[in-house]
C-alpha cells in the first residue's frame, strides 16, 4: 500500500479505532526496526503526552512513528534524530510487533521511554559511540542476510 493511502485509511479511521501498520522505516532504531509491526489508536495531539510514541504526518508528507519529546507545542523527535516539522498528529502507537512477538507499549512506560531517549541522544553527540553503533548494526546485517 502507498502512503497516500495509508494517509487516507487513517484519517478515515474514527478516533479510539486502532489499525496495524509497517514500514515506518528505520528513524526509531533500536526501539523499533524495518519490518516491525505498530498498532495505532486514532487519536489527536491532546491525547498524548511526552514519552508516547505518536504517528505523525510530516510537513515533508512522510509518515513517521516518533517519541513524543513534549506537549505544547507538540514536538516528536526521531529516537536519535532531531524534531519533525509536523504537519498533524494521526494517532498513539500502543503495541509492537516483531515476527510472531508481539508487545503492549503501556501508558506507564512513557517515562522510561522518554528517559532513554533523552540518554541515547546525549550519547550519540559521541563520536566513539557512533563508530560502535555502525559496527554493531554491520554485524547485525551479516547475521540477518
Amino acid at each position: 500500500m502507498r502512503p497516500a493511502e495509508v494517509l487516507r485509511l487513517l484519517e478515515a479511521l474514527p478516533e479510539g479505532r486502532s489499525l496495524w501498520l509497517s514500514g515506518l522505516g528505520r528513524s526509531m532504531v533500536p526501539l523499533l526496526w524495518p519490518g516491525d509491526g505498530v498498532r495505532v489508536l486514532r487519536c489527536g495531539e491532546d491525547a498524548l503526552a511526552a514519552g508516547d510514541i505518536a504517528l505523525v504526518l510530516r510537513q515533508d508528507g512522510r509518515l513517521s512513528a516518533h517519541v513524543v519529546a513534549r506537549t505544547g507545542p507538540l514536538e516528536t523527535r526521531a529516537f536519535l534524530g532531531a524534531s519533525d516539522e509536523l504537519k498533524r498528529v494521526l494517532g498513539r502507537v500502543t503495541a509492537v510487533k516483531r515476527g510472531r512477538l508481539q508487545l503492549p507499549v503501556p501508558r506507564s512506560s512513557r517515562s522510561l521511554l522518554l528517559s532513554s531517549h533523552r540518554l541515547l541522544r546525549w550519547l550519540w553527540r559521541h563520536e566513539q559511540v557512533r563508530v560502535a553503533w555502525r559496527s554493531f548494526k554491520r554485524g547485525v546485517g551479516r547475521s540477518a542476510g
